[in-house]
């Protein structure tokens, strides 16, 4: 606060004595508003505390008979796409080389509240046992035909052909054979003469971000349109308190601050007709990923 006057020492005692009194109410009280303390009828008020703003996502774990976890609101920043483009990886989408928002933001749920909301909503948690946290991004799959040329020249990506000669025996490396046309044929002209490669382009782009959990430390398996983010775990004993199994941390979380999901394009042939496999190859699971801090699953 401000400097307050120092006591008086000589005038009329009447005037000593009310000017020191009055500093000593003022040595005590504060009323002179300073360092964000203010008047008001009620008297001095200090200044209201600073408000503790908590990093996106930390979670806030209640331990007991009622185990949960209530995550505080965070977001994800990802590639969008409206909703009335098609979603295939399979069939060509007209006009959709690049999505509409390179970095839109989603707002991830529990279930389908949002965790802004109120009563914010929260993840059960099974006891006795380790309970794990996954994040589950959501994709869009839209794939376009990138531009088809001929090859003429030297190239660094060249196609295999496969030439049939028409004869049943088989032929070795480097023996020469020939073809005659027959009288009377005509041979169309093409006007572009070569080897036309086309190579389609698979890109993603998210759709929605919601946390789950589950009992078994096995990540989920995922799909094309379907990956996790490891969000963390807890061990809880048979009172629903914390503990340990052998070496694992009893408590571990992964994910503080927003955060930016991207799934890398896929490649593939641009003929859909003839085409021995499907594509794109589904993920298989993975058996033999362990989380940080732990290492069993008890």
């Amino acid at each position: 606060m401000h400097k307050l006057p120092g006591k008086m020492t000589r005038g009329w005692r009447r005037h000593v004595e009310a000017h020191n009194s009055l500093l000593d109410y003022a040595g005590k009280t504060h009323p002179i508003p300073a360092h964000g303390y203010r008047e008001t009828i009620n008297g001095t008020m200090p200044r209201r505390p600073g408000q503790e703003i908590l990093p996106q996502f930390t979670p806030t774990f209640t331990t007991g008979t009622t185990a949960s976890l209530n995550i505080e609101p965070g977001y994800v920043f990802g590639a969008w796409h409206d909703a009335a483009q098609a979603d295939s990886s399979t069939a060509q989408t007209p006009a959709a080389d690049l999505p509409e928002l390179a970095q839109a933001v989603i707002a991830p749920t529990i279930a389908t509240t949002a965790l802004t909301a109120n009563p914010a909503p929260a993840l059960a948690i099974t006891y006795p046992g380790n309970t794990y946290f996954f994040l589950k991004l959501t994709w869009k799959a839209y794939r376009s035909a990138l531009q088809g040329s001929y090859m003429e020249a030297d190239v660094d990506l060249k196609p295999d052909i496969s030439a049939n000669t028409g004869l049943d025996e088989p032929r070795t490396t480097g023996d020469a054979h020939s073809h005659t046309i027959a009288a009377g044929v005509t041979l169309g002209e093409t006007s572009d003469p070569g080897t036309q490669l086309n190579i389609d382009q698979v890109q993603y782009t998210l759709t929605a971000a919601v946390f789950i959990s589950q009992a078994d430390q096995a990540p989920p398996t995922e799909t094309e349109v379907i990956t996790y983010i490891p969000a963390g775990y807890i061990s809880l004993d048979d009172a629903g308190q914390i503990t340990t199994f052998g070496s694992d941390d009893g408590l571990r979380w992964f994910l503080q601050g927003s955060i930016t999901a991207y799934k890398d394009p896929h490649y593939l042939t641009g003929v859909t007709a003839g085409v021995d496999r499907a594509e794109p190859i589904a993920p298989t699971a993975a058996e033999t990923y362990t989380l940080p801090g732990q290492a069993t699953d008890a």
